[in-house]
């Protein structure tokens, strides 16, 4: 068997490039509650990827990339009120901009006005430690690098993009971290080296695949999740099936 990776980026309240409707995302979490799908922990996935554990056919992991506040304003109720799990990848250096101001009033754009903000208002668009913190119950934390190669802040080399999440990640949440997602899915094979060298022991693509239990920690597929609950249902019969999900994705790689 497969378990599929979604790939969220926003929660907004109308869907747009690379943001899912409030609607459509909790249509898409109802389903998974009312249809008996397992949301797995980040640790949970990496055993199974291990072969260490066995999870149920409907199994499935929940990623969202960058740190948005949109996914505290909006996803992090959601997927509360139907107890479900889910993984947060965080751009460390966003964050930590956003932390230095107190407070701030949140303010929902799109995608392209966010990245903007990023550098000029970060905390109206970026999630704060504290605010991680509170989801906690729901979201494992990892890292999407330091800058996510925006240079909005600093201009650092690739090593330091993998120690200094680290280093920020265990400041502040108190854990060493060993997950990586790569910014916009674009790494090589020396890159995949240097951050193995790093002690990044699983990294997370925007390949789409299937994920088998064979220890093969280096390409983690995901899907980019678009539209309703019915895209999810198929999208979700495809790639937690290793057969169909392996040859659809090499018709349709993204």
């Amino acid at each position: 068997m497969s378990v599929p990776v979604l790939m969220y980026h926003h929660i907004l309240s109308s869907d747009s490039f690379i943001a899912s409707s409030v609607k459509n995302f909790e249509e898409q979490m109802k389903f998974l509650f009312d249809n008996g799908w397992k949301t797995l922990t980040s640790e949970e996935f990496y055993q199974f990827k291990q072969g260490k554990l066995q999870v149920p056919k409907k199994s499935v992991l929940i990623t969202f990339d960058d740190g948005w506040r949109d996914n505290f304003v909006y996803a992090y109720p959601i997927l509360k009120k139907y107890n479900l799990k889910a993984t947060l990848f965080v751009v460390t250096q966003w964050i930590d901009e956003a932390s230095k101001v107190n407070d701030c009033e949140y303010i929902e754009k799109k995608h392209s006005e966010c990245k903007k903000l990023v550098s000029t208002n970060p905390r109206s668009v970026v999630c704060s430690w504290d605010e991680l913190k509170q989801m906690n119950d729901i979201f494992d934390i990892h890292s999407h690098t330091h800058t996510h190669r925006d240079n909005y802040f600093s201009d650092i080399s690739w090593k330091d993009e993998f120690t200094e999440s680290k280093k920020f990640i265990q400041e502040n949440l108190g854990f060493e971290d060993s997950y990586l997602c790569w910014p916009r899915g674009i790494y090589s094979e020396e890159l995949i080296k240097e951050a193995n060298n790093e002690n990044f022991d699983i990294l997370f693509t925007t390949k789409r695949g299937v994920n088998l239990p064979d220890n093969k920690m280096t390409e983690i597929k995901r899907i980019a999740v678009k539209k309703d609950a019915k895209w999810l249902k198929k999208n979700l019969l495809i790639f937690s099936n290793s057969f169909l999900g392996y040859i659809y994705a090499k018709v349709k790689p993204q």
